[in-house]
């Protein structure tokens, strides 16, 4: 059992190009708003954690990679950034599995898999919570992208390590916030922000943790070896990091 942490600073960050989705002939019978769902979406995530949302989701397409499996569960597709991201690397021969419990999100992201000529390597999922349609042992690599803080963690630890193969590695991004901001005006500002002004309810009822709790959470889970890279240097003791944390079965 181990533990290793790490903090690398915002220079490390290399500048990708990925060009926001084209004109969307192949969407034309979606509602209109989706087309502007994906762009809410990473401006929600600058604002919450400082980050690019495309320069954090490649850092995870880089590990996964680096791991050299080839068998991926996405855990939530959401925009469908991270699958055609990792879809579209030349380095990744393997096949992709991601799920969603929203059917529109999920037929967005098959016709842009099509579009971009990379649904061979892609299967999008429709799931209802909170158990993946899945056999025990499944994948080889789990990726859950800012997602944990709306589930019960230990729930949600449960079902990765469920589907995962032994020596499998669980991928999970996530805000771990020091306990010292809790119960101070400043958390409570965000989430009254969150709640009324930005109106997501969800968010502003999300739980997190800070790096001590994290890796109790992943060991009582059964993880046996839990890593932490941060993706910014915070501002201060009282500053979130938003985090890669990569874990074995």
């Amino acid at each position: 059992m181990g533990v290793k942490s790490n903090t690398s600073g915002p220079n490390l960050q290399k500048k990708f190009d990925f060009s926001a989705p084209l004109p969307r002939p192949f969407l034309a019978n979606l509602p209109a708003r989706i087309d502007t769902y994906e762009e809410g979406v990473a401006r929600y995530f600058r604002w919450r954690t400082g980050l690019d949302y495309y320069l954090a989701i490649d850092q995870i397409v880089d590990f996964v990679i680096a791991t050299g499996r080839t068998k991926v569960i996405d855990m939530l597709a959401d925009t469908a950034v991270f699958a055609l991201r990792l879809a579209g690397r030349k380095a990744f021969s393997g096949r992709i599995y991601s799920f969603d419990t929203n059917v529109t999100l999920l037929e967005r992201a098959k016709q842009r898999a099509i579009h971009l000529k990379l649904h061979p390597c892609i299967e999008f999922r429709h799931f209802k919570e909170a158990r993946l349609p899945v056999p025990d042992g499944f994948a080889e690599v789990a990726v859950s992208f800012f997602d944990l803080h709306r589930h019960s963690a230990e729930s949600y630890l449960a079902e990765a390590l469920r589907v995962l193969v032994p020596d499998g590695y669980l991928i999970l991004a996530e805000m771990l916030e020091p306990k010292s901001v809790w119960n101070t005006w400043r958390w409570t500002w965000k989430k009254f922000h969150l709640k009324y002004i930005q109106n997501k309810p969800t968010e502003a009822c999300a739980v997190y943790y800070d790096k001590e709790e994290i890796i109790e959470l992943f060991f009582k889970a059964g993880f046996r070896q839990v890593i932490i890279q941060g993706l910014s240097v915070p501002s201060s003791s009282r500053s979130g990091v938003f985090s890669l944390i990569a874990a074995t079965k």
